[in-house]
């Protein structure tokens, strides 16, 4: 039975009729009156979580209040509010809550009070937090859902403005339909936060606080209210359909929130992640360096093997210098050319190394690029004992200069795929020898970018339509069909199918960064998991892949360093929130660090506690979880997650015939080693029940030899395997009769789906009676069906049917949403106005709606008439239509008066490979009154510099005088002024690579108008705009006045970034003034300027006052570090006696009492000279480290001391190579894969913190270190040793499970001793170490 234990009040729940907790449209203009408390009568209607804080007490006017006196014993079951008062036996939707409130608390930034609503339980509820600060976790709109809570606040503000001994108003306003929560405070006319979600679409309400003392009155809540017994007594956990026909209507169906499937809202869950356990299925047999797995319906593993990551498939984090050429790559021979012309057939060696000479040549070229070859093994257990115990090479001979590795493979009906970019192949054995002996490239024009390595192709599957499926990180996709069509997204990562043959190729979603694997559903949903790109604060993502979802990732910004990224700073990585585009699909959830492996439970897998599971490991941390995907609308939201595993760095994973979990595991860290294992999980006690068994008997058989009655009970098969199968051998059959007939009249909902899938591959062949059959079952009495229909119609190439635009008004969101794929499909089987009614009744509520409505309008040519359109969410989506279709139309929408719509259509001009024609009408937006966001500012000031003529540059100095306009974006203006001669080889705004699409041809200024700005500027109030002014001067080569600029310079009231400009200007003009500027910047208060000064003196002009003021540092005591530290570096830079005489004496002197700090700068600088000065070689020699001193860290002992903290942290944080904040969390930064690093400095000396950045596999953390035991028996068991006696061995299991192992039992053991931390003397300069080591002994 499902038990919603309500804090207290046990409420039984009946399925039949969870419809009672719909809502209506709207909300009604005047809800009725739930409760009006002001306490004069006590308390009575509400429960506190512990009565013993709460109190009504009488105020200094004779009045009473509620009185929250502070944290009681109450402790929740997860991190949310200590102290709630529940309003009893009031169960409620839609809601307005009004109330006075009053802090008694002293200010602090986490000071609150709570309003808490929805409440199912204790663990799962709303709050809105009304803190003094806002942060992540203080004043936002949280949700508690079986998990500590998170913010979902779409908008809030900078903080709640409590006041001391004051009464406030409070507001919530809550709406089901649209998840719409909105919160007030003393202004009762605009909400302070915002926030939509439909989890919860009832529950109990609460008022207090989440650990302070307040008091509170004058409780009045308006609502619509929920009676127990109105709701179900079902209990059933198993995953229900989309829509189910059979216990309600379409129409109730559709009223019901989609979340009320259960839970009434939520799938409950029996899966207990203690039932399983891992097993090392490869025995004793090496599987080396696996990333894939797929198993046939014999049980046989083909598992891919790289060897060419990184050292054939190069990384561009190693060759940073290729970015702006690797951005521009468009094709697979764009990165060959490339290769040829850096490093030539027979030499000479390029420059920096590249690769290694691995055919022995004697040249580092191209060809040593072709030497490894990726590899598929199989795997079989040949005694039938459990374990693998034979291994053989399947394929191999990938390797052209070219050649990615082998991410993704999959057997299906006799064929193994494989994804090895650039290429998708498609290999048999037809001789039964154990390897492919036919081959073919399926598809090709994949992954031609050098980018990341692993960002490869994989996540081979098949599809319900009998398609193969597989994804590609964002190293590009660029392919011609077999039908000669064209598919052009080359910085974007995406989701593509076609034929088992390779026909009908398309690329099904894009905009992906890295997504590894795939997953259908039961109901033939597409999800998977994508990677984060490393930036601060970002998280992975699980993804609902729709059909032509553009997920808003492109590779160029990976590379934004510190400039803008619209990633970043338009959110286009987050859940959903207001201010994104609207061509962006969001994700549903956050996820995973690491995310690799991917499936979904087939129906008989495991246990059947597990079914209707998806399952993700996090590669290299080794954490697997599982959970489910629950309907809301057209879309999904993430339930049920739970840890299953941990300690196991699983890659790949496949369920096998068996109905066990197989996964790969490359033995260690990033680096190859030729190691690996196959993994196996299982539920032991369910290993042999009777439906695996069934299962596993019925695929060893196969289905050819099968009739067709039998066939058609199978598509009514509880596992997914065994339906596929049987509809796809009626296909082969082509028995249209039986598809037909089940999917008209068959008892079994599943059955039916898997027909009309079956049709739709009949259909797609040009069966043109089965398309006549799908037309019939449009209008099915199942709303599922229909909706099923509507997408299998969407997929075929003809449909002479009757309109589709009926189901555009279906009660069922999944039916919307599929016919308007339906209609993007077939345009003639709609109207415009159909297509613009969905998007005006949806109003943005639904997202994936709003996207099948703008791909059924990209497929038209009458959208741009829509601009009148008097709703503005038409207006918008029919601008995300025209940047589908490129169409310079959408500059008619830059005028809109929604500034959404305006910057929807800036967006579209602009980005990717722009609408070049429109490009003219969105730079004329750069006005003196120009009013937008960053994300359309930004852009047309780029617009204006992309077209680069007089005009244009014009507008931006116009803009850049003008001191109304925001300082940010004129300090852009100015800066695009000053690089106007020669545009960036990567894009100011976004960093693509448009080299080849350039606008302008000649970039002119008009002179006479750069002198007056110019002369302006230096005059503005801001002094960052007159330092601005300075650079662009500079930049411009335009003369400035030198005595203008030794006055700024010298002048002590300006700030530091405008007198080190002016001294810089200052340097390179043609004036003595700087000679005598000098020494007085020498003595400025800002080491900033000082050290700015000292790094200018590098020019040779300078050397001699250079040596003058070096030699002042040196002999004070009183001289900075960062002082002294750069005046060691120059003299390693700067030639002459004087120079050489003073870098001896630091030597000497170091060499005597030991400095440390400059220990690094000294060696830099001797080993500069030692080749011109003797005696510099001899004390150079006598700073090498001790012979004796055998430590790791001994040749880096120059990088402990002397780093800048702060440096350090931004390398930490931002490196693009080290990328430390991936692995590691700090605070609320950063992700759980390696050793969390708060206060490591409280716990770790100096040399330790060293050594485990230059050496991280020389003392791994023993939680880190795992340790496989090979048994005698044969078998293997792997874990964390907790403890050891003669007598037994005691590990800690992937679940975290006590294994207790007799030693009599152990045959040997082996423990892993590579970390997954890459060397960082690899990646990072000795300086640079320096830095990150001097930030690592600073987190104490």
């Amino acid at each position: 039975m499902l038990r919603i234990a309500l804090f207290g009040l046990l409420i039984l729940f009946p399925a039949t009729v969870r419809v009672a907790v719909a809502q209506s449209e709207k909300q009604p203009a005047t809800l009725p009156l739930v409760i009006s408390a002001d306490f004069e009568n006590g308390a009575a209607a509400w429960s506190p979580t512990d009565p013993a804080s709460w109190s009504v007490v009488k105020l200094e006017d004779g009045s009473h209040a509620f009185k929250l006196s502070g944290v009681g014993k109450y402790k929740p079951p997860h991190r949310s509010p200590f102290s709630l008062a529940i309003l009893k036996d009031k169960l409620l939707g839609d809601f307005v809550l009004t109330a006075k409130a009053k802090t008694l608390q002293t200010s602090r930034g986490h000071r609150d009070m709570v309003i808490a609503w929805g409440m199912q339980d204790p663990a799962n509820f709303y709050y809105v937090h009304l803190g003094e600060k806002t942060d992540d976790h203080s004043n936002q709109i949280f949700v508690v859902d079986d998990a500590p809570r998170i913010k979902i606040s779409d908008q809030t503000n900078a903080g709640t403005p409590w006041k001391d001994d004051t009464w406030h108003q409070v507001k919530v306003v809550r709406k089901i339909d649209s998840g719409l929560i909105e919160v007030y405070f003393d202004d009762m006319k605009k909400p302070q936060m915002v926030a939509h979600d439909k989890r919860f679409v009832w529950g109990e309400i609460a008022i207090g606080s989440f650990d302070d003392m307040g008091l509170w009155d004058d409780v009045k809540i308006n609502g619509v209210a929920i009676k127990p017994s109105s709701l179900s007594h079902n209990d059933s956990s198993a995953a229900q359909p989309p829509v189910e026909s059979k216990t309600k209507s379409a129409k109730e169906a559709d009223k019901a929130p989609a979340k009320a499937n259960d839970k009434s809202t939520k799938k409950m869950s029996h899966a207990d992640p203690s039932t399983l356990e891992f097993f090392r299925w490869s025995g004793d047999v090496n599987v080396p360096d696996p990333v894939a797995i797929s198993l046939d319906n014999q049980g046989r593993a083909y598992v891919t093997q790289t060897k060419r990551r990184k050292s054939q498939d190069l990384d561009i984090r190693a060759n940073k210098d290729w970015i702006p050429d690797d951005v521009g790559f468009e094709w697979p021979a764009d990165k060959q050319a490339f290769f040829h012309a850096q490093m030539p057939s027979g030499g000479p060696d390029p420059k920096k190394k590249r690769v290694d000479d691995l055919n022995r040549d004697g040249v580092k070229d191209w060809h040593d690029l072709t030497m490894l070859s990726e590899q598929i093994h199989r795997l079989e257990d040949v005694d039938g004992d459990g374990t693998a115990d034979k291994i053989e090479t399947y394929a191999d001979g990938f390797q052209t200069e070219i050649t990615g590795i082998a991410a993704g493979v999959l057997w299906h009906d006799g064929d193994v795929f494989a994804t090895i970019a650039p290429d998708v192949w498609r290999l048999r054995d037809t001789n039964g020898d154990g390897q492919a002996d036919h081959r073919e490239i399926m598809a090709t024009g994949f992954g031609f970018h050098i980018a990341y390595a692993g960002h490869d192709m994989h996540g081979l599957t098949v599809g319900p339509d009998g398609k193969i499926y597989w994804s590609v990180g964002d190293k590009g996709i660029h392919v011609v069909s077999q039908e000669g069509r064209e598919f052009r997204y080359p910085n974007q990562g995406g989701v593509m199918r076609c034929n088992p043959d390779g026909s009908d190729f398309e690329v099904f979603a894009h905009g992906l960064r890295n997504v590894q694997e795939l997953a259908f559903d039961t109901y033939g949903n597409l999800f998977g998991v994508d990677n984060d790109s490393d930036q601060k604060g970002e998280k992975e993502r699980f993804v609902y892949i729709a059909k032509g979802i553009d997920a808003g990732w492109r590779c160029n910004y990976q590379y934004r360093g510190d400039g803008y990224n619209p990633w970043m700073a338009e959110e286009l990585w987050q859940t959903r929130r207001a201010a994104q585009p609207a061509y962006l699909t969001p994700p549903l959830a956050y996820s995973l660090d690491g995310p690799a492996g991917f499936t979904f439970n087939p129906g008989t897998a495991l246990s059947p506690e597990y079914k209707d599971y998806f399952f993700l490991t996090g590669a290299p941390g080794g954490v697997q979880v599982a959970f489910q995907a629950e309907t809301d609308g057209a879309s999904f939201t993430m339930t049920n997650q739970h840890k299953i595993g941990n300690g196991v760095p699983l890659v790949g994973i496949n369920f096998g015939p068996d109905g066990g979990l197989y996964g790969v595991d490359w033995g260690g860290g990033y680096p190859l080693n030729e190691k690996g294992a196959v993994w196996k999980i299982d539920v032991p006690a369910a290993a042999k029940s009777p439906a695996r068994t069934e299962v596993r008997e019925l695929l060893a058989a196969g289905f050819a030899q099968r009739d067709t009655a039998e066939l058609t009970k199978l598509l009514a098969h509880v596992d997914q395997r065994i339906r596929l199968e049987s509809q796809f051998q009626l296909v082969k059959q082509g028995d249209l009769a039986a598809l037909q007939a089940v999917a008209k009249t068959n008892k079994s909902q599943l059955a039916r789906i898997h027909a009309i899938w079956g049709l739709g591959q009949l259909g797609r062949q040009g069966n043109s009676a089965a398309v006549k059959t799908l037309g019939e079952l449009v209008a099915d009495g199942d709303a599922e069906i229909r909706a099923q229909t509507l997408r299998t119609i969407s997929d075929l190439p003809r449909y002479p049917q009757s309109s589709l635009t009926k189901g555009l008004e279906d009660e069922s969101p999944r039916v919307r949403f599929f016919a308007a794929q339906a209609l993007a499909a077939h345009p003639a089987c709609g109207n415009l106005a159909g297509i613009a009614s969905l998007l005006a009744k949806n109003n943005g509520a639904d997202l994936y709606l709003r996207h099948a409505g703008a791909m059924a309008l990209a497929a038209r040519g009458d959208v741009a008439t829509l601009a009148q359109h008097p709703q503005a969410e038409v207006r918008l989506a029919a601008v995300v239509a025209l940047r589908q279709q490129a169409n310079p139309d959408v500059a008619q929408f830059l005028q809109d008066a929604d500034p959404r719509i305006v910057r929807e259509a800036v967006t579209a001009i602009h980005d990717d490979f722009s609408i070049p024609a429109a490009m003219p009408a969105m730079a004329e937006l750069l006005t003196h009154d120009l009013d937008a966001s960053d994300a359309v500012m930004i852009r047309v000031i780029n617009a204006n510099y992309r077209l680069g003529d007089a005009v244009s540059a014009g507008r931006l100095i116009a803009f850049a005088e003008n001191v109304e306009s925001p300082l940010a974006m004129r300090l852009e203006a100015i800066d695009a002024l000053a690089h106007w001669r020669g545009e960036p080889r990567l894009d100011r705004v976004d960093g693509r690579n448009r080299e080849k699409y350039r606008i302008s041809s000649d970039r002119t200024l008009p002179t006479d108008r750069l002198a007056s700005l110019i002369a302006a500027l230096l005059e503005d109030p801001s002094q960052k705009i007159r330092a601005a002014t300075l650079a662009m001067a500079d930049k411009l080569n335009l003369t400035l006045s030198p005595e203008g600029l030794q006055l700024i310079a010298l002048d002590q009231q300006l700030d530091t970034e405008l007198r080190v400009e002016a001294m810089r200007s200052l340097t390179t003009a043609k004036s003595d003034l700087i000679l005598e500027t000098l020494p007085k910047l020498w003595r400025a208060k800002s080491a900033e300027l000082r050290l700015a000064t000292l790094r200018q003196m590098e020019m040779p002009k300078f050397h001699d006052a250079a040596v003058v003021r070096i030699g002042q540092l040196l002999s004070r005591d009183d001289a900075s570090l960062g002082e002294r530290q750069v005046a060691i570096d120059l003299l390693g830079r700067i030639p002459g006696a004087e120079a050489d005489a003073l870098l001896v004496a630091e030597l000497e002197k170091h060499l005597a009492q030991q400095m440390p700090e400059v220990q690094l700068e000294l060696e830099i600088a001797a080993a500069a000279k030692a080749s011109t000065s003797p005696q510099i070689a001899k004390l150079a020699a006598r700073l090498q480290s001790d012979a004796a001193d055998t430590a790791v860290i001994a040749p880096y002992r120059s990088s402990l001391f002397g780093g800048d903290a702060k440096l350090g942290e931004k390398i930490f944080m931002t490196h693009l190579d080290a990328a430390c904040i991936r692995c590691h969390r700090i605070g609320k930064e950063g992700s759980d894969v390696g050793p969390a690093l708060d206060g490591v400095a409280k716990r770790r000396d100096a040399e330790y913190l060293l050594r485990s950045i230059v050496a991280p596999s020389a003392e791994i953390e023993p939680k880190y270190r795992a340790t496989t035991v090979l048994l005698v028996s044969g078998k293997t068991v792997q874990g964390i040793v907790t403890s050891e006696d003669d007598d037994e061995l005691v590990l800690r299991d992937a679940q975290g499970k006590e294994v207790v192992i007799p030693q009599d039992d152990v045959d040997d053991l082996a423990e892993q001793r590579i970390s997954l931390m890459p060397e960082m003397t690899k990646v990072l300069s000795r300086r640079q170490l320096r830095d990150v080591a001097a930030y690592l002994q600073s987190l104490k």
